[in-house]
């Protein structure tokens, strides 16, 4: 980069721009002279703005999701650096759990959990570690290509063995508090992972499923009468021993094809066709029925069982009003279950597969079952009918298998516990980026969170830090290595399994060894424990992490609600529970963060997910290389209101572009060539008296006003779109306006004027738009002010201190003439009349203007006068919306021989000026015009409009014929002429 030197002229500029060459230029420069790091020691004494950083895998390629939240954490944190604080900004990696198990399984061709366990757990967890970072290097070279500063030398991974300990000791807080239990309880399961997963993984990936439904029949025992029940799960018949019915819902029999049959009153109707109740149940009468088991079982406490209870989740929204029960496969079976005292029948192992209790189809996939078991009960009468279900479902988050309810022993952390406080604590201190989030999905989610199923019977992650007694069951939680040292006489030195399994020591109540439970944690606690884990917190780091809890500012996107955010929240509840060990030193009843930013989802164009098997975006180097990251960045940034749904659109990308980054290019090559052509030199900065001075400096401050206010309350979507208006503004009616105060500028104040406040805009502009749009606004500021980088320069601003350079009531008269303008020439065009053509008057109704905006707007509409009056004049020619707009106008059509001459005038300038900018003229340079034509009324133009004409293409000497440098015969009104210059 070249630095500008007081008393040298600006670097040249093209008006074209490779963005790609130009911002790969601005990151080898921020690297040679560590701008990043210079900015951190400019403010290592200034107050701390704390972020947390989601880690992400680095198992793959960043997607637009990650583009997108790079592009907000680093507008944010860009921002806050200029704004004087000291912004550390570490990053980390996801390094555990179910996505990278899943990518080792599948290279090594497994296909269930037994695979792993025969091939060894050292052996499998050491390929995990292999492949957690395969894709480091990409990942943090397209993050730090989009401009993304961050310590990326630094960084912390969840499997370090700092982060682990830390981890556990986060746990050991919560045992501490009686929040963790074990429970033996019906959960959501992966039959493919073989593990049990949490509510908040579960609702993160439902899709369409289409299942077989079936209306199965129930002989009641003793009685020519049967209960009829419906599933969308008939592999769970097997395991039924009971029938749900509902304490607010009328029961009835009906006669159909020779059989009394029981269903819920509301249901009938759609159940049957054309049947008539036979007979009305009371409840009492339903409860005492029982009914012959669909298949055979040996179960010692059978009195219990094929009986009817009652059951809160029964409706007649669909089904028959009865319920079937398989406490062993269903949530709330599973509940209801334990509440009555019902048999389990568990007759599917943890790999989804029928056991030997179930002869038929033992070893068989439940899913492989399902039509045989319908098939089965067609041949045996007791299938009703069946029908196609579509309804939707939950799949693996990771594997993408549909999950079932599955009961098994699971270790639970108590969210009911500390539901309460997480409730007050979001309400009183989060500030949450859409404000609906926070009384809306993230509140209502806290509301209905069960307990957090936290264990999972897997191998590659945080193993839980529990030890229990192999005989008398007694459990000890170990909080960290020098903890476990003492306990066993083993020094640990890698956490994972199967290492971790191996340590074991006397149990001090009984003769029994104290062994590790088999279970890691979910890696949702990873990321939970992040805030503590990073910094290796409470063994290290502890003023890190106690000045700067809570973090100041989180961004994700919005599905971290349910996920990421939400398991912050309960952790950081739980640390801060009054009277704790850790809130003594983190506070009572605080938050993990105060800013968040929940981000909305991106799709295609087309509305769907952006899928590599669709190819329905583009890849993102290329993008990056055709449009540059700092349209991107704006692009993501102004396109959609935070929290809503992106629409990735390609075209709309090109357009932004060519709309902001190549107008603003414009307007700055455009200063540069004229101030340079000019020898014009920056000075301190004086007043101008110019009315589009006074007016872009104020629409300037403006800006300021929005960009800062929307930036201190991290709307940043609504501070970047604002820029956009602005630079249209700048430069199609500022720098427009303005032109010939640059091309042929007075020399002195008025020179100064003109230049001096363009200068002034495009540095200032520069400065406040660093963070959206780092590179460009690299490049302006430091060829302008000859300072180091506009990464370095604060932005000293106050939003109650900026309203001093606004004139409100210039900027509502440009406004209200720039509108007069609009509709005019949208008059104009309807008529079919060029805007090179001079016209005598318009009529306006409405206020008059000042005379120097009614000047700008007469030369823009090309009348020679412009008239306000109280009502338009019959037959002239009104706007077709003028009875829908604020501004209304009319003229009249007539073009006298002077007004035609003058637009044919304009003509031969217009390209005149081509022929010049062909040639390759300087700017300033003075040529001999060449003009002529046979045509009388022609050379009658040529005559009448001369000074107008030598005037506006800088010429010395007018010629009909000789040397020329470029020239064409030309056709203007119908009408031929030859136009050539030369220098």
């Amino acid at each position: 980069m070249v630095v500008y030197t007081k008393g040298e002229k600006f670097r040249d500029v093209s008006s074209r721009v490779d963005s790609d060459e130009l911002e790969l230029g601005v990151l080898a420069f921020w690297e040679k002279e560590k701008i990043f790091e210079e900015s951190l020691e400019k403010t290592k004494n200034n107050e701390v703005f704390t972020f947390y950083d989601g880690p992400p895998y680095a198992t793959g390629k960043p997607h637009y999701g990650h583009i997108l939240q790079s592009a907000i954490k680093d507008t944010v944190l860009r921002n806050m650096t200029v704004r004087g604080f000291q912004v550390p900004r570490r990053v980390g990696w996801d390094c555990h759990g179910l996505p990278i198990e899943n990518i080792v399984e599948k290279e090594l061709g497994f296909k269930t959990k037994k695979d792993i366990e025969e091939l060894g757990i050292e052996k499998f967890n050491a390929k995990c570690r292999d492949t957690v970072f395969r894709y480091i290097d990409e990942f943090t070279g397209t993050l730090q290509r989009m401009g993304r500063w961050a310590d990326y030398d630094n960084a912390y991974a969840t499997l370090d063995t700092g982060y682990m300990e830390s981890e556990w000791w986060t746990f050991k807080q919560l045992w501490d508090q009686d929040l963790v239990y074990k429970a033996f309880r019906s959960t959501p399961y992966c039959t493919r992972c073989e593990t049990p997963l949490s509510n908040f993984e579960v609702s993160s990936n439902y899709s369409d499923k289409v299942d077989t439904a079936v209306y199965v029949l129930l002989p009641v025992v003793g009685q020519d009468l049967f209960l009829l029940v419906w599933t969308t799960t008939p592999w769970t018949l097997p395991a039924n021993v009971a029938v749900a019915v509902s304490d607010t819902l009328s029961y009835v029999s009906v006669e159909h094809e020779g059989k009394e049959i029981i269903v819920a009153k509301d249901r009938m109707a759609e159940v049957f066709d054309d049947v008539e109740v036979k007979k009305e149940w009371k409840l009492e009468e339903i409860m005492e029925l029982r009914y012959e088991p669909l298949f055979s079982h040996n179960l010692e406490n059978v009195e219990k069982a094929f009986g009817i209870v009652v059951g809160g989740h029964v409706s007649a929204d669909e089904g028959t009003g009865l319920v079937h029960m398989a406490p062993a496969f269903g949530e709330e079976d599973a509940e209801i279950g334990k509440r009555e005292g019902l048999p389990l029948i568990k007759n599917i192992d943890t790999s989804g597969k029928f056991t030997e209790e179930v002869e038929m189809w033992a070893g068989k996939s439940l899913w492989d079952a399902n039509p045989e078991i319908v098939k089965d009960l067609d041949t045996r009468g007791l299938l009703f009918k069946q029908e196609q279900y579509k309804h939707s479902y939950p799949f693996c988050w990771r594997c993408d298998s549909p999950l079932i309810y599955y009961a098994l022993d699971s270790w639970f952390i108590a969210v009911t516990k500390i539901k309460d406080r997480m409730l007050a604590i979001n309400k009183e201190h989060i500030h949450w980026i859409p404000e609906h989030v926070k009384h809306g999905r993230f509140e209502k989610g806290i509301e209905s969170a069960p307990d957090w199923a936290v264990s999972r019977n897997r191998f590659w992650s945080v193993p839980m830090p529990v030890w229990e007694c192999d005989k008398c069951m007694d459990r000890t939680c170990v909080g960290s290595l020098k903890e476990l040292k003492k306990l066993s006489g083993i020094n640990l030195e890698d956490m994972h399994r199967p290492y971790v399994d191996e340590v074991s020591w006397d149990c001090e109540k009984c003769d029994g060894a104290m062994k590790r439970v088999e279970e890691v944690l979910d890696v949702w606690f990873d990321s939970a424990s992040m805030p503590y884990g990073q910094w290796h917190y409470p063994f290290e780091n502890e003023k890190i992490v106690e000045e700067g809890y809570p973090a100041d500012f989180i961004a994700e996107s919005i599905e971290m609600t349910r996920a990421w955010f939400y398991v912050l929240h309960v952790i950081a509840t739980a640390l801060t529970t009054e009277g704790s060990v850790s809130s003594k030193a983190l506070g009572v009843d605080m938050p993990a963060y105060k800013n968040v930013i929940a981000s909305g989802l991106i799709f295609a164009e087309d509305g769907r997910k952006l899928s590599k098997k669709l190819k329905n975006y583009p890849d993102i180097e290329p993008t990056l290389a055709s449009y540059g990251a700092d349209a991107l960045r704006m692009y993501l940034l102004s396109s959609t209101s935070l929290g809503e749904p992106y629409k990735f659109s390609e075209k709309d990308l090109r357009q932004l572009r060519q709309n902001v980054y190549m107008t603003l290019w414009n307007v700055y090559s455009f200063f540069v060539r004229y101030a340079n052509t000019h020898e014009w030199e920056p000075r301190q900065e004086q007043d101008s008296t110019h009315i589009l001075d006074t007016w872009i400096l104020s629409r300037l401050s403006a800006l300021e006003r929005t960009v800062v206010g929307s930036s201190d309350k991290y709307e940043i979507d609504s501070a970047a779109r604002a820029f956009i208006p602005f630079v249209d503004d700048l430069s199609n009616w500022y720098v427009r306006r303005s032109r010939s105060r640059f091309q042929r500028p007075a020399s002195g104040a008025e020179r100064d004027e003109a230049f001096g406040t363009l200068y002034a805009v495009l540095v200032r502009t520069s400065k406040l738009l660093a963070p959206f749009m780092p590179f460009v606004s690299e490049e302006i500021y430091q060829n302008l002010t000859g300072e180091k980088s506009v990464h370095l320069a604060l932005l000293d601003m106050k939003v109650e201190d900026l309203d001093e350079g606004i004139d409100q009531a210039l900027l509502d008269e440009v406004e209200y003439a720039r509108k007069i303008v609009v509709e005019s020439l949208a008059l104009r065009a309807r008529l079919g009349i060029r805007v090179r053509q001079p016209l005598s008057t318009l009529f306006v109704k409405g206020d008059a203007v000042r005379e120097e905006l009614l000047e700008m707007v007469r030369d823009e509409l090309n009348y020679k006068k412009i008239e306000f009056v109280d009502a338009l004049p019959s037959g002239a020619h009104i706007n077709a919306s003028a009875e829908d707009s604020k501004v209304q106008a009319a003229w009249d059509t007539e073009i006298t021989e002077e007004l035609k001459q003058e637009g044919l005038a304009r003509d031969i300038v217009r390209q005149g000026q081509m022929l010049r900018r062909d040639a390759g003229y300087d700017l300033d340079a003075h040529i001999t015009l060449i003009l002529s034509s046979d045509d009388t009324e022609l050379q009658d133009v040529i005559t009448s409009q001369k000074e107008y004409i030598l005037v506006e293409l800088q010429v010395d000497e007018l010629v009909d014929s000789g040397k020329e440098d470029n020239g064409a015969d030309i056709e203007i009104g119908g009408k031929k002429i030859h136009i050539g210059v030369r220098a």
